[in-house]
């Protein structure tokens, strides 16, 4: 058996990069983000855009997409993906985004937001993204509700699961918390995998924040954004304490 353990190695592994998409295959996101965009073609940066399953949907719908990922590899599948050519993509981080670009909207979806682990990276990301949109412009993002401790189906028995890879080989999988749950906003666990026909036990570590409502809504207000529309789900019911989302649609300025 070979053990590889590494921290975030779901970006940077090939094996796993290329179970993403798999393991990601739902659109329910993907298509509430579209009904608030609009059918009227619009300038959008997609910020931790991953394998650009969402960037080229939206380039596909007419709409003038740009996507952003710190993950030299998660972007080399994104390029080579059908429709890859109709995005601009580039490497990096929402600072790193051209000074000039003016957006209509931004996105960052697969709970990305999530990955912002301390207040000055929040606040870099947000005011970056809220520079680059023209007045009045819309940040599309969500968040898991701490409210409903969504941790607590992250055990070995909760979350063990079995895909096939694109290969053809069965994966089984399941997370792993270190600890009994969140240390403050903070919580850390393991993603467990293991390939069965070349024996390979992949182990990738993550650190995710889990902030509330009200404490994701003082960030944007100090990020300079206006108005926040909540939503709970992704069919646009009201955020309620057992919503297990928290849906933000920020306006700039």
């Amino acid at each position: 058996m070979i053990l590889v353990d590494i921290e975030n190695a779901q970006y940077c592994d090939p094996r796993l990069i290329g179970l993403y998409d798999v393991l990601n295959a739902g659109d329910a996101d993907y298509l509430f983000y579209e009904r608030l965009i609009g059918a009227r073609p619009v300038s959008v940066v997609d910020v931790g855009c991953g394998t650009g399953v969402f960037a080229v949907r939206l380039a596909r719908l007419g709409h003038r997409v740009c996507g952003i990922d710190p993950a030299e590899a998660m972007l080399s599948v994104a390029r080579s993906r059908d429709g890859g050519d109709l995005v601009q993509w580039l490497p990096g981080v929402a600072s790193q985004l051209p000074r000039e670009m003016q957006c209509d909207v931004a996105v960052m979806t697969g709970h990305a937001f999530q990955c912002l682990l301390t207040d000055d990276v929040v606040q870099e990301t947000l005011q970056a993204i809220c520079a680059r949109l023209v007045p009045g412009g819309r940040f599309l993002f969500e968040s898991r509700n701490p409210a409903c401790a969504p941790w607590q189906q992250w055990s070995p028995d909760c979350s063990r699961r079995v895909v096939q890879s694109p290969a053809g080989e069965l994966v089984s999988l399941y997370h792993a918390l270190e600890g009994d749950g969140p240390d403050g906003e903070l919580l850390a666990f393991g993603t467990h995998y293991y390939f069965a026909q070349s024996g390979a036990e992949l182990v990738s570590r993550s650190v995710l924040r889990f902030m509330t409502q009200a404490q994701i809504a003082r960030h944007l207000a100090l990020a300079g954004f206006g108005g926040v529309e909540w939503y709970g789900d992704w069919s646009g019911a009201a955020v309620t304490p057992s919503s297990r989302e928290l849906i933000a649609v920020a306006y700039c300025g």
